[in-house]
């Protein structure tokens, strides 16, 4: 019960937070336009500086990455699912890209973190294993796929070409040359943390990471309107059935077959059934797809989560 208790406040935080966005909205002193501007801070500041800090010189043992790895593909899979039953609905493509981003990308940093800690408050080896799941399994698709999907289902055009073109784009960011330095760091040794010139550009790097959560989500609160009831009910049946209750129950299940421990288990069934991830509705919102859409689904199914959650884990067993 205590897991379940940090995650009711930590959905109490975003909430809040969500709810300051709004206020501030009414109040005129922030409008929807002002969520471009926060949107591009965290794609093009926050989250390189999140990316860089946790990968620059991080080594990590191949017996730990089987998890992560299971994270990941389960992470595919959930896409290619959103992704066909939107197909099969005929949602408008602006509908897929939210449906898409707010069924597969979870919330395993914000709330999950915090569920796990509370959850195994003696096993630090739980947050060490929560931690690559989510850089590796969450972290690398949103970081890499993210960019490219939100691009495609932000372009107005239907050409191939043109999407193709956007979707590149990606590899022109902030968030690609982070990445790529964050990998190469250890590899090539260079200086960490401790050395006295690289101390202060860490630093840098802490303090943006830290307004990440924030920024994204008053971004996120200034660009939600009230959907259609209709197009949002359908919507989000897609999304709590897929990313609430499908893929954890996906994630015990190859757990089982893969002969994973109990704690490995455990954690990945947990990061799994965190709601849908902030920066999904960041990126859509950047790259001009429909973040109002995305923004609703996120607020209901972080919500819901709190319910989903016990009853995964308790079907799970």
């Amino acid at each position: 019960m205590s897991a379940f208790c940090s995650l009711l406040q930590a959905v109490a935080a975003l909430v809040a937070v969500y709810a300051l966005a709004l206020h501030m909205r009414r109040k005129k002193a922030l409008d929807e336009g002002h969520s471009a501007a926060l949107a591009r801070i965290v794609t093009d500041l926050c989250l390189p500086a999140v990316i860089l800090v946790n990968l620059a010189g991080r080594k990590v043992a191949l017996s730990q990455l089987g998890p992560a790895l299971t994270m990941l593909l389960i992470e595919l899979a959930c896409i290619a699912l959103a992704w066909g039953i939107c197909l099969a609905l005929r949602f408008p493509k602006a509908v897929k890209g939210a449906v898409i981003f707010c069924a597969a990308f979870g919330s395993s940093t914000f709330l999950g973190y915090a569920v796990i800690t509370e959850m195994f408050p003696i096993k630090p080896e739980a947050m060490t294993e929560a931690v690559l799941i989510s850089e590796i399994g969450v972290g690398y698709p949103i970081f890499i796929l993210g960019p490219m999907l939100a691009a495609y289902f932000g372009t107005k055009g239907e050409g191939i070409r043109q999407n193709l073109a956007a979707s590149l784009a990606f590899f022109r960011s902030p968030v690609f040359f982070a990445l790529a330095l964050g990998l190469a760091w250890g590899h090539l040794g260079l200086p960490g943390d401790k050395n006295l010139f690289m101390h202060p550009v860490f630093e840098v790097c802490r303090i943006l990471a830290q307004a990440l959560t924030p920024l994204a989500i008053l971004s996120v609160g200034l660009m939600f309107r009230v959907p259609k009831l209709r197009e949002c009910l359908a919507a989000l049946a897609v999304v709590v059935a897929i990313k609430l209750i499908l893929k954890p129950l996906m994630l015990g299940a190859a757990a089982d077959v893969l002969g994973y421990p109990r704690l490995w288990r455990d954690v990945l069934v947990v990061l799994g059934a965190m709601p849908s991830a902030l920066l999904g509705v960041v990126f859509l919102r950047r790259y001009g797809g429909d973040a109002s859409l995305a923004s609703a689904l996120l607020l209901a199914a972080t919500i819901l989560s709190c319910g989903t959650l016990v009853l995964v884990f308790w079907a799970v067993g």
